[in-house]
């Protein structure tokens, strides 16, 4: 009898631990914040925002036009990680401004001043609808050239949205493969059932490079990121050595790429004018 109840205890412990798991996996995987006061500089600067519906109800992105007021030549398409918010790319943006280069920065639903949920369904179907309402605002009658730059699990918000449009330029900082090998990486093949939201980044790559001709892709990845390991970095370059262009930093971490390789960052921002030439 005492062994009984010891397996139907460890059977409670152990489904009790799935359930946790399934339930508060949004929670792991989003860390939503809301814009404090420290962001009102930017609130009252010449950023617009893009406001618009989408079915978790009403979303707001931002952009920053050129510098002098005219149409962007080229436009970037900015995605943070899963703990940052749009205007958490100021830094960059103002290192990177210039009198044709336009930025669109996207929040994921339920974090800055959108409401909803974040799931990979809801945050493709926001950073759509922010693209089609930034070209109902303010696309002339030439179309930008467009680059598209995410970091982390903005790495595969960035890839969602390239899959369903037409882009000149692709930046990936510390990507993984997908969540589901996270997942394994963390706790086990066990729990990969249980997961609900699926990013996978091997699929979009894989169709971009398809295209005639695939948009230039480049994949920059730390050898210290504590976060997602270099090696998914590594096969996702390895796709096709040929079309995508990796560069590997010795003794970045998750976080310290941002800066770390700001040099070539700045540089593929800045790139994007050759194709409008």
């Amino acid at each position: 009898m005492n062994w009984k109840r010891l397996i139907l205890f460890w059977l409670v412990v152990i489904l009790t631990g799935i359930l946790m798991l399934a339930l508060l996996q949004h929670r792991m995987i989003y860390h939503p914040r809301s814009y404090g006061s420290i962001y009102q500089p930017y609130l009252n600067s010449s950023l617009q925002r893009i406001s618009y519906q989408t079915p978790e109800g009403s979303q707001t992105a931002f952009y920053q036009p050129p510098s002098e007021g005219n149409p962007p030549q080229a436009i970037w398409i900015l995605f943070g990680g899963n703990a940052a918010l749009a205007l958490d790319w100021m830094w960059l943006v103002e290192q990177s401004a210039g009198s044709d280069l336009g930025f669109l920065l996207i929040d994921y639903p339920g974090f800055g001043e959108c409401e909803g949920s974040a799931s990979p369904e809801s945050i493709l179907a926001s950073s759509k609808a922010a693209w089609e309402h930034w070209q109902e605002l303010y696309a002339n009658q030439r179309t930008p050239q467009i680059g598209i730059l995410g970091h982390s699990l903005g790495a595969a918000a960035a890839l969602q949205l390239a899959e369903t449009i037409s882009v000149e330029r692709v930046v990936l900082l510390s990507p993984f493969t997908s969540v589901a090998d996270m997942v394994k990486k963390m706790f086990g093949s066990w729990l990969i059932p249980l997961l609900q939201h699926r990013f996978e980044n091997r699929g979009p790559l894989m169709q971009l490079l398809k295209r005639d001709p695939p948009p230039s892709i480049t994949i920059i990845h730390g050898t210290r990121d504590e976060v997602i390991p270099v090696e998914m970095g590594r096969e996702l370059a390895a796709i096709n050595s040929e079309h995508i262009h990796y560069h590997e930093l010795i003794h970045s971490y998750h976080n310290t790429i941002l800066q770390d390789a700001l040099p070539k960052i700045l540089q593929e921002l800045q790139s994007i004018r050759e194709l409008s030439d």
